[in-house]
């Protein structure tokens, strides 16, 4: 590289050196480091050239140049898992439940179904309610017109209901 075009690519590094880090960062997605390191490396490779007089946008030679060098490195760094790291894959204990887990499940899960079967529809209403959605007493009263006692002497005939038909098929 002649001494001007080696001069023009150093002040324009000096000059807008944050601008073109930027950049380099976007097209690379926001990294900021390794477009740093990339521009470094491109300024080293392009120091040492001596065919850059003829060009016409060097800043954008420059931000190519840094993202090739990026991606360069990118394809250096991968690399494929040796055999014992493949192997380390296979060894993992499967803990989803068995076939046994699985048909016991479905039968509580059943049985329970048949219990809320056996409620009126409000107090399935207010047992679930206050159980799965999480809604308050004051809120449930609301919803049915009635008082907050009430909803909590529904909510125990409700458990009640549920322990009883639970034991009775457990038996």
């Amino acid at each position: 590289m002649s001494g001007a075009g080696l001069a023009a690519l150093r002040r324009l590094i000096s000059d807008r050196y944050e601008a073109i880090k930027h950049q380099v960062a976007r097209r690379l997605g926001g990294a900021s480091d390794m477009a740093g390191d990339a521009l470094h490396d491109a300024y080293m490779r392009l120091s040492v050239r001596d065919d850059l007089d003829a060009v016409r946008h060097p800043q954008s030679y420059l931000v190519n140049t840094a993202v090739h060098v990026a991606i360069d490195r990118i394809r250096q760094d991968v690399r494929l898992l040796s055999e014992s790291e493949v192997s380390e894959f296979f060894d993992v204990a499967d803990t989803s439940p068995g076939p046994e887990a699985v048909t016991q499940s479905r039968s509580d899960l059943a049985q329970m179904f048949d219990a809320l079967d056996g409620l009126t529809p409000r107090q399935r209403d207010i047992l679930l309610a206050a159980r799965v959605e999480g809604l308050s007493r004051p809120d449930l009263a609301k919803r049915w017109g009635i008082s907050v006692r009430l909803v909590g002497r529904e909510l125990q005939t409700a458990h009640e209901h549920c322990v009883r038909a639970m034991a009775r098929t457990e038996s």
